[in-house]
């Protein structure tokens, strides 16, 4: 029901014209940056499927330097190779469309200002029959800054370095090999070191062999649910430690229990959350 309810929001907001020009809700402290009422209900709707699900460890906290939001897909890729040099692959009549709908979910992330977090729009690489998948995705500034220089000898190779935007960052995870791209984001998505090691091995393995390579979850509990979210694969045989996994799951419990305390005095009448709000006030409080 929760996911309907998201996308029946997204879908009022992406044909929604003018809507309740009368009524504007501010993001942050500058009186100046306002939104019109679609935008500021399309906005709560994907900061609450953040907050419920892993971006919370990315926007209450440094835990993932990155998390994903929304995805929408939208039939603009080109998958004619015969074309692949030509300047002219969309038309405005039969493209024009979902170019406005990107526009406005675009400018409607423009709005979003809020210290320390930049949200990134990032275009998959490989399209699907057709289809191009745009996900929003959320950045915790310092967070990205501290792993760059961490994994500097993995990062540097692509002259990305402490203070590169992150949207530079994110695309160019995306347009790289396989392999730097699977080891590119699961730095970004705060695994630790050992689980993405393992990933990219498992990865090459099963190219080679064309078979599944065994593994375990190690599961992190957020808002939505314990399992299926904030999860990252391991050896079948290794034995999850104290000193790694018990580590980021103490760390991600006390950011959700934080979570669950502020968020009761945050929801609306229909159960849906007041998350610019939420977001807002939690930023501004330092907390």
């Amino acid at each position: 029901m929760k996911f309907n309810c998201l996308y029946l929001i997204i879908l009022i907001f992406l044909f929604t014209i003018g809507g309740c020009k009368t009524s504007k809700t501010s993001i942050q402290s500058d009186p100046e940056v306002s939104l019109a009422t679609s935008q500021c209900h399309f906005l709560d709707s994907i900061l609450q499927e953040g907050l419920d699900h892993e971006a919370l460890f990315t926007l209450f906290g440094n835990l993932k330097p990155m998390s994903s939001l929304v995805s929408f897909s939208f039939p603009i890729a080109n998958t004619d190779s015969t074309t692949k040099t030509s300047g002219n692959i969309l038309n405005r009549r039969e493209h024009g469309a979902y170019l406005d709908k990107l526009y406005r979910i675009q400018n409607a992330i423009n709005k979003l200002n809020f210290s320390d977090l930049k949200f990134v729009m990032l275009a998959y690489q490989s399209p699907y029959h057709g289809m191009r998948t745009i996900q929003i995705n959320v950045v915790r500034v310092s967070a990205l800054d501290s792993l760059l220089k961490a994994q500097e000898s993995f990062f540097g190779q692509f002259g990305l370095v402490p203070g590169t935007d992150p949207g530079i960052v994110v695309n160019t995870i995306e347009y790289n090999d396989r392999y730097e791209r699977l080891r590119g984001y699961g730095y970004l998505f705060g695994y630790p070191d050992y689980a993405i090691d393992f990933f990219v091995k498992a990865f090459q393995e099963s190219d080679t062999t064309k078979k599944y390579v065994e593994r375990n979850f190690f599961q992190i509990p957020t808002y939505a649910g314990k399992t299926g979210y904030f999860v990252y694969a391991y050896p079948k045989d290794y034995a999850p430690t104290a000193s790694v996994d018990s580590v980021i799951y103490n760390k991600a419990q006390r950011i959700l229990e934080k979570y669950k305390r502020i968020r009761k005095s945050y929801l609306n009448s229909d159960s849906t959350l007041q998350s610019y709000k939420l977001l807002q006030q939690y930023v501004q409080k330092g907390q």
